[in-house]
């Protein structure tokens, strides 16, 4: 008879196992973190892909269920928790077939793969440079494959939003507008031989560009079978798809009716503190102490290498104040970079790249320089607090640099949904505040525009995705935050294509918010700051249920 392998062998191996799996499953994690393994390969969209999909975290969890979890440590506990929450993730996407409507989407979907790629893959080696090539011809097929996924939404009545199907058709249009030699494909070859640059562009020529084609046409095709409706509350089963995304991105079962009313409340709140710097400022309102600033010209940069500029003095001034309010910090600060200009028109005003563990790909902090005239210069302040520092890329790159930690621990967090990463990031803007970071009342009042933005997001997405408002009130609604008109259609229709994930940003927040409160009530006069954000950026992202239950156990 054979012995018994002990409970935490047994936990260590199946987290081992899992991750490792996960890599093959889906190779782009790998790419993501810098593990290079497997960079010449794409995922299987396919109906055998996703069943081995199925059939992994089905495993997984049951294996999981044969474990008892109490016994484990800290670190074996929490790295189970990522799995549990990841593969029940899984299930509830393929249980919803979410990669129908997935396959069809200007926000980090298909469309984007190529731009994403080049944006995080390298190819300084021969080694490195053969994958990258390989990956560009698997491209065609992967391309291929995803179309069949989209017609077969469309046949089945799973389809995305006519607006959403025209971003992305509008997206591969411009992209194929470009000669493949002068396209984001060429990025990671850019400082190679000649020779390593004519394979890629032929690549990107025979196969790249032909398949990008192919999926055009597949999307011209599904746009007469796209509904006009925005909100998954129109599909069959539609609510219980939000209820499983809205678990996925927060971790928790929340009732969309009582997230939209938390929504409401935090809008009140910051709304009259916004008020508050108004009348500070001589002004009735908000909007004529904005109109008097836009109109100095101080409020709108005048270039994009003036926006570049002016974020990344923002980003090295934040790195130089975070020692009074953090004891561990990153090993080395976030780039600053512009977003294409292919893709500007359809991305967020900034967002955050990680970089990899060994440092090879550093984090950077990405820049949205288009449409300046809609960009003021008092928001951007506190989006690099919330991107770079103190906000993603502290919490992304310590986590990565806790060396010791089994792989699904270290890198895995983001499997998980959002909450504590957004969360942070929300937060990082109102510590930022602490921090002295704003240079003026009017830098106070866009960070207080942007927390308007988040409680908005809570009102939106429910009234979007469970409501069944159109798109015109939910732009509306945004406005009402203070945001222009080309960011609240950005947004909308980026809250459209990822239901529940608007959700994580105030959700999280408030509840770091009364882990704080609850540690400073409990310390008292002996509470440390530095301590609690190195404690809590340690736990790292963790479902929230698991932070609550390690902040408690370490109290």
């Amino acid at each position: 008879m054979l012995a018994a392998v002990p409970n935490e062998e047994a936990a260590r191996d199946l987290a081992g196992r899992y991750w490792e799996g996960l890599l093959e499953l889906d190779p782009l994690i790998g790419t993501y973190i810098g593990d290079d393994r497997y960079d010449d390969r794409l995922p299987d969209p396919t109906d055998a892909g996703i069943a081995r999909r199925k059939a992994f975290s089905e495993g997984a969890l049951a294996e999981m269920g044969a474990l008892d979890l109490a016994s484990l440590d800290s670190e074996l506990r929490t790295t189970l928790d990522i799995l549990e929450a990841a593969a029940r993730r899984e299930l509830d996407d393929i249980a919803f077939r979410m990669d129908r409507l997935g396959a069809v989407s200007h926000l980090f979907g298909p469309s984007n793969l190529l731009a994403s790629l080049a944006s995080m893959q390298m190819a300084k080696t021969p080694e490195q440079l053969d994958k990258y090539a390989r990956r560009l011809e698997a491209l065609g097929p992967y391309l291929d494959a995803v179309r069949v996924v989209a017609l077969e939404g469309a046949g089945v009545g799973q389809t995305a939003p006519g607006l959403v199907v025209d971003r992305t058709i509008g997206q591969l249009e411009r992209l194929l507008s470009m000669d493949p030699e002068r396209s984001p494909g060429m990025t990671p070859v850019e400082n190679s031989s000649q020779e390593d640059k004519d394979r890629v562009a032929r690549v990107l020529r025979e196969v790249v560009w032909p398949a990008h084609a192919r999926y055009l046409d597949a999307l011209r095709e599904y746009r007469p079978h796209a509904r006009e409706t925005i909100g998954l509350s129109e599909l069959p089963d539609g609510e219980a798809m939000y209820a499983a995304q809205v678990r996925g991105h927060t971790t928790l079962d929340l009732d969309p009716r009582a997230v939209h009313e938390t929504g409401r409340e935090q809008l009140t709140l910051i709304l009259e503190e916004r008020q508050e710097i108004a009348r500070k400022l001589g002004h009735p309102e908000v909007k004529s102490a904005l109109d008097e600033y836009t109109a100095s010209g101080k409020n709108t940069a005048a270039s994009r290498e003036e926006m570049l500029r002016l974020v990344t003095q923002q980003v090295e001034r934040s790195w130089e104040a975070a020692p009074r309010f953090f004891g561990r910090l990153p090993k080395a600060n976030c780039e600053v970079k512009p977003v294409e200009e292919f893709r500007e028109d359809d991305m967020p005003g900034a967002y955050y790249h990680p970089g990899t563990a060994d440092g090879a790909r550093p984090g950077v902090y990405y820049v949205n320089t288009g449409h300046l005239e809609s960009r003021p210069l008092h928001q951007t302040a506190t989006t690099s607090y919330h991107e770079a520092n103190p906000g993603h890329h502290f919490q992304v790159t310590l986590e990565m640099e806790f060396a010791d930690r089994m792989p699904l621990r270290r890198f895995g967090g983001f499997l998980v949904g959002d909450s504590f990463t957004e969360g942070w990031g929300l937060y990082s803007e109102r510590l930022a505040d602490e921090m002295g970071l704003y240079l003026d009342e009017h830098e106070r009042i866009g960070m207080l525009e942007a927390q308007a933005y988040r409680a908005g997001r809570l009102i939106v997405d429910t009234g979007i995705h469970a409501l069944g408002w159109d798109r015109e009130r939910a732009v509306q609604q945004m406005q009402e935050t203070g945001a222009s008109r080309v960011d609240s259609e950005i947004e909308v229709d980026r809250y459209i294509t990822m239901p529940g994930q608007a959700l994580a940003y105030m959700i999280g927040k408030i509840q770091i918010d009364a882990w704080r409160k609850t540690a400073s009530e409990r310390d008292g006069s002996t509470f440390d700051l530095r301590g609690f954000h190195d404690r809590l950026l340690a736990l790292g992202s963790l479902p929230l249920f698991s932070l609550e239950r390690e902040l408690q156990s370490s109290a």
